[in-house]
């Protein structure tokens, strides 16, 4: 949905504002030290990018599978040369190819082009302080790759804090570890690339090198919206069995929707991975798919968690199986099914404890025979601190859902 500068929170213009300010003094510092030829080349080349179709991305925006021609850029060309290709051409390309808003092709174009110069600084040193060849183009690489991804993402990060409310640090973490070795597919070809360029030694050799890493752009992109959809198709196999659980239990949608929110912030704010932040949301969400197969009877049948657990064991990432297994576990070891205590509880499962207890408290669900104040659910879960439950988890959740009470409060 289009929306109008004006439409935005306060700090979300004034982050962009400062994002141009900082952008219009790079061209400041860039223009004296660029050759012309190479600067319209790169805004040619990084515009043309904006023709291919991003991919939405789980933190509430896209990913342009771009990364692989900026490390290549970095590895050929100087930092002034960068700045100005990357910003100015992705500037152009967004609102000619994909018809953006000005300030959010601002944010992008400034978004990519101010961390290129750290990343072509970094690739730069690399290169000064290990020996000529392949070895110190493929350590420049790397390089480059990491200062990327810790750059970018820390000012996206910024900006979906000033956005939508959420943690800097936690956002900024979990957008970093974010299928994060598969970063490191684009620095082969970049490296390739880099070491013909260097031997040619001419610009035009340069550019149309650095144009050839853009060709491949469209494959890398499909590569990548393969692997939403596949999460988009475990998704679609989750809403099933809920359906299903709703059959056994009327509110077990509605619980591990609570519940899931819940939990997936509390492990954003932990610093889980983006893997396992996903396989904890559809865990919450299935925490009692156990139940298909009836509720617990005597002593000697096997506990609901255990069976959901093995429900679950079939779906392709093992974290969402053993999650919901272990939820039933206690920091004191007393729980079950496995008898687990302390840190041998994975970290997901113990997240998902807490926060399944605390909905429950809080809606009235067995065992609470009443639903239960906000204030006497916290107390509840802090009683069960250190036996129970994760004291950090139990602090962590207790900052989470006072957060979210503030904005329902805000939002009423």
């Amino acid at each position: 949905m289009r929306e109008t500068f004006h439409e935005l929170p306060l700090g979300s213009r004034v982050f962009t504002i400062v994002l141009a300010v900082a952008y219009l003094g790079g061209i400041i510092w860039a223009l004296p030290g660029s050759r012309p030829a190479v600067v319209i080349g790169l805004i040619v080349i990084f515009a043309l990018d904006g023709l291919i179709k991003p991919v939405p991305n789980p933190f509430g925006g896209i990913t342009d599978p771009i990364s692989g021609v900026i490390i290549l850029a970095a590895l050929l060309w100087t930092p002034q040369e960068v700045l100005l290709g990357v910003g100015i051409g992705s500037f152009i390309g967004l609102l000619l190819f994909r018809k953006n808003e000005i300030w959010r092709a601002i944010n992008n174009g400034a978004g990519w082009g101010l961390p290129a110069v750290a990343v072509t600084e970094g690739a730069h040193f690399a290169i000064s302080v290990v020996s000529p060849g392949l070895l110190a183009l493929a350590t420049a690489g790397a390089m480059a790759i990491i200062i990327n991804r810790i750059t970018n993402t820390g000012i996206f990060a910024i900006w979906r804090s000033q956005r939508f409310g959420r943690p800097f640090l936690s956002d900024w973490w979990q957008s970093v570890n974010y299928i994060w070795p598969n970063q490191f597919l684009s620095a082969p070809l970049a490296v390739v690339l880099a070491a013909v360029a260097s031997r040619i030694g001419t610009v035009e050799a340069g550019l149309a090198l650095t144009m050839a890493a853009g060709l491949v752009l469209p494959v890398t992109r499909q590569e990548y919206g393969y692997y939403i959809r596949s999460q988009q198709m475990l998704d679609e196999i989750v809403e099933s069995m809920v359906r299903a659980l709703e059959g056994v239990n009327p509110d077990a949608r509605a619980h591990g929707d609570r519940v899931s929110a819940i939990a997936v912030e509390v492990g954003r704010r932990l610093r889980m991975s983006e893997r396992a932040l996903f396989a904890l949301r559809l865990a919450s969400r299935l925490h009692d798919v156990g139940l298909l197969q009836g509720l617990e009877g005597s002593a000697g049948e096997e506990h609901h968690a255990a069976i959901g657990g093995r429900i679950l064991g079939r779906f392709p990432d093992p974290l969402i199986a053993e999650f919901v297994r272990s939820h039933h576990e206690r920091w004191d070891g007393k729980g079950a099914p496995d008898g687990k205590r302390g840190t041998a509880i994975p970290l997901g499962a113990r997240i998902l404890a807490a926060a399944e207890i605390y909905d429950s408290a809080i809606a009235g669900i067995p065992p609470f025979e009443t639903p239960l104040s906000p204030q006497a659910a916290a107390s509840h879960i802090i009683g069960l601190a250190g036996t129970a439950l994760d004291p950090k988890v139990v602090m962590t959740l207790l900052r989470v859902t006072v957060e979210q009470q503030t904005k329902l409060g805000a939002a009423g």
